[in-house]
């Protein structure tokens, strides 16, 4: 059984790092220079910051989901109360709902990444990846090896090649933040992957998963335009 305080403590730390997230976001937006102030409001560098908090606390999956959530909602927070006290500045209940539907979206999907990560969560494909066991000596043999830990870096990898896209597709003028996550979102694999196999897999994943993610990505485009 899971620590309760240590609960408490992960939600307070998710929610304090949030809040600050939220405020960071709204200051940076004002000093960054144009071509790169997209990325201090982007979505990618929340949801990392989610994957991040939940990777250092290596909760059980239902309390990292929470936790995940707890952190977008902090920023949310942050962001919306900075821009309003500070800035001066409103947003509409219907532009602030679609944010929060996102946050529930995105902060257990990267929040249980986060976790998956941390532990290493190897399931050898002997089985299913949600499943658990030994591996075969077949599939040691295998260039690609599903396990938790690598869908979690490839969810990663994922969505900065999606936000990139999108910058670079979609963004007048923010080619350069584009750039920039594109190349994040192939040395992700590279540098969080646990082997060589995990590297192989998570480039094969990364395209589906990408792909996946721009759909997001123009879905969040329609709801704010509505």
């Amino acid at each position: 059984m899971t620590d309760p305080s240590r609960i408490v403590r992960a939600v307070a730390g998710a929610l304090v790092v949030g809040v600050a997230l939220g405020f960071l976001t709204q200051y940076l937006q004002g000093e960054l220079p144009g071509n790169w102030n997209t990325l201090a409001n982007s979505g990618v560098v929340w949801v990392i910051v989610a994957f991040m908090v939940t990777a250092a606390w290596r909760l059980p999956t239902g309390w990292s989901a929470l936790i995940g959530f707890i952190t977008l909602f902090g920023a949310l927070t942050g962001y919306y109360v900075s821009a309003r006290f500070i800035e001066g500045v409103t947003s509409s209940a219907s532009t602030m709902a679609v944010w929060v539907l996102a946050a529930l979206v995105g902060g257990p999907v990267f929040g249980v990444a986060g976790t998956w990560w941390s532990e290493d969560g190897a399931v050898r494909s002997t089985g299913t990846w949600l499943s658990s066991g030994g591996e075969s000596d077949r599939a040691e043999a295998r260039l690609w090896h599903l396990s938790r830990s690598v869908v979690a870096v490839a969810l990663l990898s994922a969505v900065l090649l999606a936000e990139g896209i999108h910058f670079l597709w979609r963004v007048e003028n923010k080619h350069a933040s584009g750039r920039l996550e594109l190349i994040a979102a192939v040395l992700a694999p590279l540098s969080l992957a646990h082997s060589s196999r995990d590297r192989v897999t998570g480039f094969i994943l990364l395209i589906p998963l990408g792909l996946l993610g721009v759909a997001a990505y123009g879905l969040l485009d329609m709801l704010l335009a509505g």
